[in-house]
């Protein structure tokens, strides 16, 4: 019977060292992570420090109450708080610790409440109102605030000494980028779902590289200008249906994203024999076949200009016409001295 007893008094006294391993190793996993944390706070402030970035970044141009408010705001703020203190008297656990200016959440939530309050009191003053502002305030702002900020921020740890806040890691550029840019992909699928795109596509082009894009939607047709690069509505279609070829929408898109594709470019010289003789192009000029109208430019000093050596050239009616070689968008870009974006 002793030995039964004994058996049974191990089993017991193993079963409750297993399980006070198990705590220990919990907490040591809870602590590990939270120390791991902590670390990556750290050196995300470090790196973010290290790059230069301004402590007061991200704020749109909007400076928080905080760095907004003059001493006398501050005061006012303090003095309404500990007024708050005296008369509510909330219980422990709600109680705003004394170390709240050393908070920046906590103090623009703070800064926002009494806001809110002088808005209250002075509506309730008012005869002319219903008089339930104050009571709006009780109910919506006054313990909601409070709650939330003994909830959510570090301010809760403070109730016998104060504890630094542990500001969160900085926001991780590459996939604000990546959301950025796939959010503006969705916007425009959607704002293209409900049409039916075409290539324009005459003798002598093809659908890879068409002489301009159609866009349906509701028996309207729209055009894309190779001028200003915005849809616009034509009134009629003043091409012919048979030489429009449908695409897909992503397909449509590419088209009208890759501007380049879109424009000839050549290379300018006074005469064929200049160029013949080896003599440096004098500019570069392009063309532009918009549905509204076809643009000729030269580049110049002051930028691209109206010019009449395209149409000279190709016409051929002018006694002197220029000479021109086509080239492509890089060897346009070096002619202009790298001046300008194409």
């Amino acid at each position: 019977m002793d030995d039964v007893l004994k058996v049974s008094d191990f089993a017991a006294y193993r079963a409750g060292l297993e399980e006070q391993i198990k705590n220990f190793a919990l907490g040591v996993k809870r602590e590990q992570g939270e120390v791991e944390e902590i670390l990556g706070e750290i050196l995300g402030r470090l790196n973010a420090l290290e790059a230069g970035a301004p402590g007061g970044a991200g704020t749109g141009g909007h400076l928080p109450w905080s760095l907004r408010a003059t001493e006398r705001d501050w005061q006012d703020l303090a003095d309404w708080l500990d007024w708050f203190g005296r008369h509510y008297a909330p219980q422990l656990h709600l109680r705003i610790w004394p170390c709240w200016p050393k908070h920046g959440g906590v103090v623009e939530e703070l800064a926002a409440l009494r806001a809110a309050w002088c808005a209250a009191v002075e509506a309730d003053a008012d005869p002319t109102r219903s008089g339930s502002e104050l009571a709006y305030w009780h109910q919506m702002w006054l313990w909601p605030t409070v709650e939330r900020i003994r909830q959510n921020y570090m301010f809760a740890e403070c109730e016998t000494d104060h504890s630094p806040d542990r500001p969160g890691r900085p926001t991780d550029t590459a996939a604000l980028s990546a959301r950025v840019a796939e959010a503006e992909a969705e916007r425009h699928r959607l704002e293209n779902a409900r049409y039916a795109f075409f290539a324009e596509v005459p003798r002598g082009w093809t659908a890879e590289r068409p002489d301009g894009l159609w866009r349906s939607a509701d028996d309207g047709w729209e055009y894309l200008s190779l001028l200003d690069w915005e849809w616009h509505a034509a009134a009629e279609l003043p091409v012919k249906r048979e030489i429009l070829r449908p695409l897909p929408a992503e397909r449509a898109l590419e088209l009208a994203a890759d501007r380049q594709a879109w424009v000839t470019y050549w290379a300018h010289f006074t005469d064929e024999t200049d160029w013949r003789a080896g003599a440096p192009p004098t500019t570069v000029v392009r063309r532009r076949r918009s549905p509204e109208r076809i643009l000729d430019e030269a580049y110049g000093p002051d930028g691209w200009e109206p010019t009449d050596a395209v149409h000279d050239f190709l016409s051929a009616r002018p006694s002197d016409p220029p000479h021109l070689v086509e080239i492509d968008a890089a060897e346009a870009a070096r002619l202009a001295d790298g001046d300008t974006e194409l």
